[in-house]
């Protein structure tokens, strides 16, 4: 009796172990059925000067699902990455930035945007004791990093199908952001000894991959400014564009910092309004009379800033 008790609990054991092994093998021809090579391609016809490092190619389930992110290091080729079957929309966008940050899980949602910035970073300026002043009604507007350049497209209704070749997946992929350059012409006093930047208002927080539009809140840019010559001041920057979606029924107004807290604002609204080329914008400020450079700067005993000096400008 106990040899014959012996027998059936080996014999159990052994039906437990091919259960197992049964199980372990279902997974793994499930796994292999539904996963497939997708090749991903660029075609750079409508941004042929583009110079990104990487791609970035998010897949967006169509069931509602977590996307799936593959950087891509061949942006001229392309390369195949594993994808498993489904319904997808996607979109594509260059990686291996700095300032470029990725927000969103699904394909309408998701958006590429800046972090938050200092108004007076570009000055080398932080928190300060004296907070700088900021045009009436864009005082709780975010303040954000300006975007490096960027190149996006997307691709809708991809559909991978268990053990089927599918099709390459082509993106074409046109430049997102704009080009903004501010000049100070006919500047007095420009000198290297005080610093000069400018913060931006009412311009486009994020861009939407999916949409191919600037979208978002209405955010502030700081610009840093250089000194080109004894007249003139110049600084150029990269923004996802201005007025989100559509024109705003805000003003775009630009005010210009020192580091001797005197402060000046301009209304640039036209200049950013009526341009030729929607992605070459050019903002002049003809005449600015700066502060003399006497003295070590801004102070920490300095009680506050200078009056406002506002200013109209037409288009120019």
């Amino acid at each position: 009796m106990k040899r014959l008790s012996n027998v059936i609990v080996r014999m159990l054991l052994v039906a437990v172990l091919l259960s197992s092994a049964a199980c372990e093998h279902r997974d793994l021809c499930y796994d292999h059925s539904h996963w497939t090579e997708l090749k991903v391609e660029f075609d750079w016809s409508e941004a042929p000067d583009a110079t990104p490092r990487t791609m970035v190619v998010y897949l967006f389930p169509r069931d509602g699902g977590l996307p799936r992110r593959y950087e891509l290091t061949n942006v001229k080729d392309g390369a195949k990455i594993r994808v498993p079957a489904g319904e997808y929309d996607a979109v594509t966008f260059n990686g291996d930035t700095e300032t470029l940050k990725e927000q969103g899980t699904t394909y309408e949602s998701f958006v590429v945007t800046t972090a938050d910035e200092s108004l007076l970073a570009p000055l080398g300026r932080g928190v300060t004791n004296v907070p700088p002043p900021r045009p009436e009604g864009t005082e709780s507007d975010p303040v954000k990093q300006t975007p490096e350049k960027m190149w996006s497209g997307s691709v809708e209704n991809i559909s991978i199908v268990p053990l089927e070749k599918p099709k390459p997946l082509r993106f074409m992929p046109r430049e997102a952001t704009v080009g903004c350059t501010v000049t100070l012409k006919n500047a007095k006093n420009v000198s290297t000894s005080v610093g000069v930047s400018i913060g931006l208002t009412c311009m486009a927080e994020s861009y939407s991959p999916a949409r191919g539009l600037a979208v978002g809140r209405d955010v502030t840019l700081p610009i840093g400014l250089s000194v080109v010559d004894e007249t003139t001041l110049r600084g150029s920057v990269m923004i996802f564009g201005h007025c989100p979606v559509k024109k705003s029924e805000r003003r775009h107004i630009l005010t210009v910092y020192t580091s001797k807290m005197k402060y000046y604002e301009y209304d640039v609204t036209d200049q950013l309004h009526d341009v030729p080329d929607l992605h070459d914008i050019t903002i002049v400020i003809d005449g600015i009379e700066l502060p003399p450079p006497d003295g070590t700067g801004m102070l920490p005993n300095v009680s506050d800033w200078d009056d406002v000096i506002n200013n109209d400008l037409d288009m120019l």
